[in-house]
């Protein structure tokens, strides 16, 4: 699980990096394209694929969507702002609004008032995070797209956390772990093949392919290979407990992005991001227990 923090943080800065200079949607196109045909490859290997429903048909289908979204949002996210404050959405917004989504899909009520705390002291951080950049006490200087990239950054954290429900109603209804990650990004294909520009694909092939295959593996293949390894060999309050840490390792990473200068306010909100989201997976367990 420390090894999967480490290994995507070190990514999505590189990405971050990367996109500044090259043609996003073209490199995420061919990123993508990789990406599925791989989990397609071990999803064979693995075997005993699961029928194709009714009921799971709607689902899958939206779980294409939502992901589309995240990805994408977080990768557009990662070129206009500072990785570090966007990962602290990634990580804060999504196990805060998965409750409320439970609640509201389940048909449960208002979430135990420890939740709606929590919930409003992350919206309170989320803001003086928002303000960080606006203000100019970010590591990176707040430009034109910055709004834009914070935003998408906050919509692929509410994605996110449909997306884990989403995987959960497949998983109950027979799918097995790389058949949903087989089947899942083909929405992610389709958007960006109307958004590329196919006049620099042959370009951007010849020039930054090793830089896209990098990302492709750092940012998702891997990442996505060494979670699963990871939730099937510790508790799964040591996985929601490491997986509270990535701003923090993201935010050290950003030393070496020449283009981020360190930020003492960043910090903070990362420190104060993690330490809300360990609060409330502890918070969480010993209600479950």
């Amino acid at each position: 699980m420390a090894l999967y923090v480490v290994v995507s943080a070190a990514g999505e800065v590189c990405a971050a990096s990367y996109f500044q200079q090259a043609d996003v949607f073209v490199a995420l196109l061919l990123s993508f394209a990789a990406v599925c045909l791989m989990f397609n490859l071990l999803a064979r290997h693995e075997g005993g694929e699961a029928r194709l429903t009714k009921r799971s048909l709607p689902v899958l289908v939206s779980l294409n969507v939502v992901t589309a979204i995240s990805w994408i949002g977080l990768f557009i996210g990662l070129k206009y702002a500072e990785p570090a404050i966007v990962v602290a959405f990634m990580v804060a917004l999504g196990p805060t609004a998965t409750v409320w989504l439970n609640a509201l899909i389940r048909r449960q009520g208002v979430p135990p008032a420890s939740d709606v705390v929590v919930s409003v002291t992350i919206a309170a951080i989320g803001c003086y995070m928002i303000w960080i950049s606006a203000s100019g006490n970010a590591g990176m200087e707040w430009g034109t797209r910055s709004s834009f990239g914070i935003v998408l950054a906050i919509v692929a954290g509410l994605s996110l956390a449909l997306t884990n429900i989403l995987v959960k109603l497949l998983f109950d209804r027979g799918f097995f772990v790389r058949q949903v990650l087989a089947h899942r990004f083909y929405a992610t294909i389709l958007l960006l093949l109307g958004l590329a520009d196919y006049s620099s694909l042959v370009l951007e092939i010849s020039q930054h392919w090793l830089a896209i295959a990098t990302i492709g593996l750092s940012t998702i293949i891997v990442p996505l290979l060494l979670i699963q390894a990871g939730i099937r060999r510790v508790e799964p309050f040591t996985v929601n407990m490491v997986l509270s840490t990535p701003p923090i390792i993201t935010f050290l990473f950003q030393y070496f992005d020449s283009r981020i200068v360190p930020s003492s306010h960043t910090f903070v909100g990362n420190v104060l991001i993690t330490a809300v989201a360990s609060g409330n997976i502890y918070l969480q367990y010993r209600r479950s227990a």
